[in-house]
């Protein structure tokens, strides 16, 4: 008895091996594994109350490739008791209302050549004629042949123009709203926009379920086999894992890496199973074929070139975790306290492995890569630091904002008053006002700057916005952090890479090489301050601060009617 099947459909879905057949949706929902692991998306019931709520229209589901478009539309016939053939590119459905829903697997790839009765053109005008007879249509489309043949249903040159710019809105606004578009009723929804990061905990848990993993008790390889031992060291250690998945994927997201669901399901899949089939198990050091060495890519304590193949896995490893200096190596490291840091089995697999490899290159990263997934510490305070140490100080406080578990705080607003004294005049806020200078981005701060204005500190306040994606995922309510002054919200958004930024601002950190998103962000900011200030100029008065050792002063010149120039 074994658990071939199971084992090579989850092989199926990475590429490590070139044979990811079911990363492909539509191959995908036909393998019989898929209704097992398949993930519920919350954009399916906004969906689904679209085409049995709403007037006639035509709902497009478009992003990028991988984006599980294909099983967002399955599961939605799935729930309206619809069938769903993959093989076919076009097919007619009943919705509960009793109208006709006109099915398109995927547009793009759709037929172009005018002489072919299934083109494009003729399911675009297909689709139209289907909501004017008062039915629905149900479209999966990638954004550019979408736009071109949307356009090439109108007469003219300008209202081809004007119909694709429209679209284009549409899409950027990505509200999910029905919009008519020169009298075409369209609800186009970007899943590229959508946040998907609570994926991949949810397929992490669906694909260790119990009922997939009892074959794999009678194996006779059981005992030693990788993949198993990784399954049941996962649901062992399901708090620590899951926590770290999630806060990582949520990581790459903020510092603009937005991974598909194809890319997460091929990381999580090659996490348990290293590319490896049943017959391809042999007795390994237990250590080598850990799950927190697959994840990043690793085997033992080497790299894997071959599987940073997989979009997912390189990007973990780009992020360098197990490079980054823990307050907790002193017992990790120093202390070797692997008994009050892991579980029994971990700390056996660890101290066997180190009699073979505490001086070769690479174990200490191997360490923090097992403790990042594996550590057993309760204690508040050392999980916090650990948060400080992995992600960044800002991250844990970051987190609560974006998910609404707490509100925006004097001490938010203080970081920002902190970073922008630094950036205008090199010193933190002392807590009255920040002057708004004129100076030059070389990093040296100048002794003599003229004002521009001035913010009092009192009036900075962060504000919780809720993105339009909460719309799309009932229960996973999502918030943008902005800036007020005074009674004014400015629309820059306030990323975590910009607060991480204005932490080490505040702290005299001085980056000379910034990522150019950031950067853009910051200069953004400061160009809506100065924008907004600028009813507050008066022309016959100027002011400029001079920076000393015992602090700043402020100088007032004003030209007076005769011509001289006095200190105010």
């Amino acid at each position: 008895m074994n658990n071939k099947k199971y084992i090579d459909y989850l092989n199926s879905l990475h590429n490590y091996n070139a044979q990811n057949e079911n990363a492909y949706g539509e191959k995908n929902v036909d393998n019989p594994y898929f209704r097992e692991v398949m993930v519920r998306v919350g954009l399916c019931d906004y969906i689904k109350d679209n085409l049995t709520g709403e007037a006639p229209h035509i709902t497009i589901l478009t992003g990028h490739a991988g984006d599980g478009k294909t099983s967002i539309m399955y599961q939605v016939l799935t729930d309206l008791k619809a069938g769903f053939d993959t093989k076919e590119k076009l097919s007619e459905v009943s919705l509960p209302n009793g109208a006709k829903c006109l099915c398109i697997k995927d547009f793009s790839e759709l037929s172009e050549e005018s002489d072919n009765q299934i083109n494009r053109f003729y399911v675009m005008r297909k689709a139209v004629e289907m909501v004017e007879n008062g039915n629905y249509v149900f479209m999966v489309a990638n954004t550019g042949p979408l736009i071109n043949t949307f356009g090439e249903l109108f007469d003219t040159d300008e209202e081809k123009e004007k119909a694709r710019i429209q679209l284009i809105n549409l899409m950027d606004n990505n509200t999910g709203k029905v919009i008519n578009i020169c009298g075409v009723q369209l609800c186009v929804i970007n899943v590229a926009m959508v946040d998907n990061v609570y994926f991949a905990t949810e397929f992490l848990e669906k694909i260790t379920q119990n009922s997939l993993w009892e074959g794999c008790k009678g194996c006779q390889k059981c005992e030693y086999c990788h993949i198993y031992r990784n399954r049941q060291l996962i649901v062992e250690n399901r708090t620590k894992v899951f926590e770290f998945v999630h806060n990582h994927f949520i990581w790459l997201t903020e510092y603009g890496t937005r991974l598909t669901i194809r890319s997460m399901t091929e990381q999580l899949a090659y996490m348990l199973t290293g590319g490896m089939s049943c017959e391809e198990v042999r007795h390994n050091e237990a250590y080598k074929y850990l799950f927190s060495n697959l994840f990043f890519g690793y085997i033992g304590t080497k790299q894997n070139e071959r599987a940073q193949n997989i979009i997912a896995v390189d990007a973990a490893n780009r992020c360098l975790y197990d490079h980054k200096r823990l307050r907790a190596d002193e017992k990790l490291i120093v202390g070797k306290e692997y008994k009050e840091l892991f579980g029994k089995q971990i700390e056996e697999i660890v101290v066997d492995a180190e009699q073979r490899n505490a001086f070769v290159s690479g174990w200490t990263e191997f360490l923090r890569r097992t403790y990042l997934f594996m550590n057993i510490v309760t204690d508040k305070q050392i999980i916090l630091q650990d948060y400080e140490d992995v992600f960044s100080k800002q991250y844990k406080r970051y987190l609560a904002l974006r998910d609404g578990t707490d509100t925006p705080s004097k001490a938010d607003a203080k970081l920002i008053a902190d970073a922008l004294s630094m950036i205008y005049v090199g010193t933190p806020s002392d807590g009255t006002e920040i002057p708004l200078t004129l100076s030059r981005e070389s990093g040296i701060t100048q002794n003599v700057q003229l004002i521009t204005g001035t913010i009092p500190v009192r009036k900075l306040h962060v504000e919780q916005i809720k993105t339009k994606d909460s719309v799309f995922n009932k229960g996973r309510d999502r918030y943008e952090l902005k800036l007020r002054i005074d009674k004014k919200v400015l629309s820059t958004v306030l990323t975590l890479p910009m607060l991480d930024y204005f932490e080490e601002l505040k702290n005299g950190v001085i980056a000379t090489n910034i990522d150019p998103q950031l950067s853009h962000g910051v200069e953004s900011l400061k160009a809506q301050i100065s924008e907004m200030l600028k009813e507050d100029e008066d022309e016959n008065t100027v002011e400029i601060v001079v920076l000393k050792n015992g602090g700043n002063n402020n100088i007032r010149l004003e030209l007076t009617d005769d011509g001289r120039i006095r200190e105010v």
